[in-house]
């Protein structure tokens, strides 16, 4: 019965491994020391539909009106984003910030992670652990973050911050969606040809609502050869402000295609088990 349990045990487990999605693997996180606005441009080949509600800011992402923003990606621990908002909520620097949620004491598989922080005084700070996959960096200046992982090259990192201070004239929400833009024409995400299989744009303004910022686009693939950074940006130049174009259902279904295998597994592991003690021959002393 043990070797039962620890089967179904490992079974279970790789699948979870495989259900819940790593993190954003691009991201740019921005604040503008003239306006109070904080955002957070994210992009990642993780299907939209795992990512939880779209109409709302995802849940890898910190904003504080006014005080400043983050994100937390790669294999996400769900606890960072909430810990980001406190600890800018009581005066702590994104250096600070950084040092609390990246300490073995509060995340022990912290050198999975990768960080990002600003302040709207323009001060910034990033992490990215070791355990992150092939092409991993963090890169900052004066009020921006940008971090990837699983990257086609450093150059997706090099080009978005680039574009992100290409005019500091502009906007917050267009600096952050330029730097999105440019990590996907650099090559983004190294798991699918389209670059990203979802885009995410959220800029809060002093006195907005976190949950109901000034700016908010979600963007999922339709399909193999749709690009949701393009898609976004299209709009955004157009004027849309709040938009959420994703299936309801994406994703859905290979996510339950593996539940179905592991309950399988655990089926035919079990079957074997017992058909072994029912024809296991009689001894007789």
């Amino acid at each position: 019965m043990r070797r039962i349990v620890a089967f179904i045990g490992v079974v279970l487990a790789v699948t979870v491994a495989l259900i819940v999605p790593a993190g954003a693997t691009w991201s740019v996180v921005g604040a503008d020391s003239e306006t109070g606005e904080v955002g957070v441009a994210i992009a990642s080949c993780v299907p939209a539909s795992q990512l939880g509600a779209l109409d709302e800011p995802l849940f890898l992402v910190a904003v504080s009106p006014n005080i400043g923003a983050g994100v937390s990606q790669a294999q996400v621990n769900g606890q960072v984003p909430p810990r980001m908002e406190t600890l800018l909520g009581i005066g702590k620097t994104p250096d600070e910030v950084i040092a609390d949620v990246s300490s073995e004491a509060f995340d022990e598989q912290f050198d999975a992670r990768q960080h990002g922080v600003v302040t709207v005084d323009g001060a910034s700070a990033g992490y990215t652990g070791p355990s992150n996959g092939p092409v991993a960096v963090d890169l900052q200046s004066d009020g921006v973050s940008v971090q990837g992982n699983l990257l086609v090259s450093d150059t997706v990192v090099n080009d978005s911050l680039a574009a992100f201070n290409t005019d500091p004239t502009l906007p917050l929400a267009d600096r952050l969606v330029a730097a999105l833009l440019a990590g996907s024409e650099a090559g983004g995400d190294s798991r699918c040809e389209q670059t990203a299989l979802f885009a995410h744009v959220v800029v809060v303004a002093p006195g907005d609502d976190p949950n109901d910022p000034s700016v908010l686009m979600t963007y999922g693939s339709l399909n193999e050869t749709d690009n949701p950074v393009e898609a976004l940006a299209r709009d955004f130049a157009e004027g849309e402000r709040r938009k959420v174009v994703a299936p309801s259902t994406e994703g859905s279904g290979s996510a339950l295609g593996l539940i179905g295998i592991a309950v399988a597994i655990v089926m035919v592991g079990v079957a074997i088990v017992f058909s072994r003690r029912a024809f296991r021959p009689t001894r007789y002393p």
